[in-house]
């Protein structure tokens, strides 16, 4: 069992999409021992109890909802009645189902013979070759009619693989397109698509961007852990909103006046007599029975039905049955760990991968364990697929070309390009924004050293904070605003979880959004304000020496970002001394003092 957070009171009941019964909760003001809401996400699995460590009443569930005030719980059952007043527990669950599902999916790998599974296997250990099918025609019609050459190339490639393509996309270049133009094109030919990623607003992205496009789309899961604006599309809205469903509510009111019926008759006399219980329990055995048939029913045809099914890699279990589709499509390949990559994979006759090595990859706390999930299965295809099934994308569409100047040489051998639309665009180009030395030119470096700004380990959190880093960065944001930037065109981020919880108590307002450079990646913001919050006497970066993670954070802005630190210590790690000389080269790399005096 994680995190446990107590002194709740219930401030209703509601119903969220799916028709799952909500109970959402609020702080008790005053109460010792009540934990801050951090430790809980949207989607974790919770346990609700009453009283707190008694355990009387205890509803599982999933956290529909949670701010810094209030959480929702969607619970699985109908909660008794009534709802007892008083304060509640809420304890986070742990889940072992994607570790078995990941077991077991590599125990189908290894024992596959004479099958699809067995050649894939074969083919994604450099056993066997991969083949290709017929080429696509010179003058294949592309639904998207905006796609640049290297993304065309893609398409092209991952359609006549028969087998396995990859695309390497870095930041901004539109691998999200890329897999949306291929899924339509495959959908198209009358093939059924899986597409899967290791993490919900991945699964999201994809989603969201198909949308448009008419097919008939199905999104597994539960609700809560699917953005809000999508909900409509899970599998328990459509669910709900079916006409067959109508059948289900009135079986679940007749069982619920059953209920009532003997619930009242017992109240009436000592006791039920053992034959009215014997009954009671038949008949509402035999009325869940038939409620269960009909959704598992609806369930099959709606999964049928669609051209797409959407669902996170570790999300896929008995509603997915035994697959047969003809694609699927894994976005943020590289974030995945070879045996939850082969969870989708099995579920198909093809696999097409998206990622980019140069970006986060699996979070594997143990070094043991890195040993051998450190190398993805997109890091291994790279090495022995042949490059006909490969392709990267270089044109982006995000960044200024000052932006992507640095993270082009250190990563992509200077390969990226800069779309025309994005290649000088500044903030002093946005609606209503004025142009001052901050939002002029592309990038800032502001450097902290000889400020006493110094780094503060955070017990609670056991993360790093850095309070004058913290204080001065929003301070800029303040400066970047007075120009006309809105605060919902900004992001600040950083690496550590304390330094996000300091920013947020400092800069909170409606719209900014302050966070982890991991919760950040694969999103985008016009300004970019980067806290790297590292300043010792020792030089030490910790785990800012993965410079992937930099990668990601450098790379989050369209227009203006911002990197604030300690030159004196992150300088004695190669790769930011070279950002700060590349900084220099711009007139770009700026004292603190020049901001801290005015």
């Amino acid at each position: 069992m994680g995190k446990t957070v107590t002194g709740l009171l219930v401030e209703k009941e509601d119903l969220g999409v799916g028709g799952y019964h909500l109970i959402v909760l609020y702080k008790k003001r005053g109460a010792e021992e009540l934990a801050p809401f951090h430790a809980m996400n949207q989607g974790d699995l919770v346990s609700l109890t009453f009283p707190p460590g008694g355990a009387v009443h205890r509803m599982d569930g999933t956290l529909y909802d949670v701010d810094e005030y209030r959480v929702s719980v969607a619970v699985n059952d109908e909660p008794p009645r009534p709802l007892p007043s008083g304060l509640y527990q809420i304890d986070i669950l742990g889940s072992d189902a994607t570790h078995r599902r990941m077991k077991k999916a590599l125990a189908t790998v290894a024992q596959a013979k004479n099958r699809r599974s067995a050649e894939l296997r074969d083919i994604f250990f450099g056993l066997r070759e991969p083949s290709a099918g017929e080429s696509e025609p010179e003058n294949l019609r592309f639904f998207n009619d905006k796609l640049n050459l290297y993304q065309k190339q893609a398409v092209r490639r991952a359609l006549e693989a028969e087998d396995a393509a990859l695309i390497h996309g870095p930041p901004g270049t539109g691998k999200t397109t890329v897999l949306v133009e291929i899924i339509r094109q495959t959908a198209a030919r009358g093939g059924r698509v899986l597409a899967s990623a290791p993490s919900n607003i991945a699964v999201d992205n994809i989603l969201e961007k198909l949308l448009v496009s008419g097919l008939k789309v199905v999104r597994l899961g539960h609700p809560a852990r699917t953005l809000e604006s999508l909900r409509h599309a899970t599998l328990s809205a459509q669910i709900a909103e079916h006409e067959e469903q109508e059948t289900v509510q009135a079986l679940k009111m007749h069982r619920d006046r059953l209920l009532e019926k003997y619930f009242h008759a017992g109240k009436r006399a000592r006791h039920l007599s053992w034959d009215a219980q014997e009954n009671l329990r038949r008949d509402e055995k035999q009325l869940l029975k038939s409620v269960q048939k009909i959704e598992r029913s609806l369930e099959k045809k709606i999964l049928n039905e669609a051209d797409v099914t959407f669902v996170t890699h570790g999300g896929i279990g008995r509603q997915i049955g035994k697959g047969g589709f003809d694609l699927v499509v894994l976005d943020e390949a590289s974030q995945a760990t070879e045996p939850l990559s082969w969870i989708p994979i099995l579920q198909g006759q093809k696999a097409v991968f998206a990622g980019d090595l140069m970006q986060l990859p699996p979070t594997i706390h143990s070094k043991q364990a890195a040993e051998g999930l450190g190398l993805t299965l997109f890091g291994r295809l790279q090495k022995i697929l042949p490059q006909r099934f490969q392709s990267m994308l270089r044109i982006q569409y995000r960044m200024h070309e000052t932006i992507m100047g640095f993270s082009s040489k250190q990563f992509y051998h200077d390969k990226l390009e800069a779309d025309e639309s994005v290649r000088r665009h500044t903030a002093a180009g946005l609606p209503g924004a004025l142009e001052t030395p901050l939002t002029r030119f592309p990038l800032a470096y502001i450097d902290t050293a000889g400020t006493g700004y110094e780094e503060e380990w955070n017990e609670l959190l056991e993360s790093r904070e850095n309070s004058g880093e913290a204080k001065l960065a929003v301070k800029l944001l303040r400066e970047i605003e007075a120009a006309g930037v809105d605060a919902r065109d900004i992001a600040v981020l950083t690496p550590y979880l304390a330094q996000a919880r300091l920013l947020k108590n400092l800069g909170r307002e409606p719209g900014l959004e302050i966070g982890t450079i991991d919760s950040f990646q694969g999103r985008e913001k016009e300004v970019v304000i980067l806290c790297l919050v590292r300043s010792n006497d020792k030089g030490e970066v910790g785990f800012l020496g993965d410079i992937r993670r930099m990668n990601v954070a450098m790379t989050r802005a369209r227009r203006l970002l911002v990197v604030i630190g300690d030159s004196a210590t992150i300088c004695r790690h190669r790769f930011y001394e070279q950002f700060v000389d590349y900084a220099d080269g711009l007139d770009a790399h700026k004292s603190a003092w020049e901001y801290i005096e005015t």
